[in-house]
């Protein structure tokens, strides 16, 4: 998977939960920007693991408060071709 390809997926997660792609940028954080409650967030991050094939323990889950550290939780997991988000 390249970065693209993760953005991509990542996009179409958030945005089918009713997200604006607009919103999205990497500092956006998932409570005080994008109105996510707990519920949601817990949703969101099982919908990834769903659909990334990954699991994130428990000491992660909840460090995980914007997109940017979404992406780069994600793209550690999956990136296969040696792409760097920073």
């Amino acid at each position: 998977m390249t970065l693209s390809q993760l953005n991509d997926r990542l996009f179409k997660v958030l945005t089918d939960m009713g997200i604006s792609q607009n919103a999205l940028t990497d500092g956006a954080h998932f409570s005080r920007d994008l109105g996510l409650d707990s519920l949601d967030i817990t949703d969101l991050l099982l919908q990834v693991e769903t659909y990334f094939g990954i699991r994130i323990p428990d000491e992660d889950f909840w460090k995980l408060e914007t997109f940017g550290q979404l992406k780069e939780y994600v793209a550690g997991e999956v990136l296969l071709d040696g792409s760097r988000l920073a």
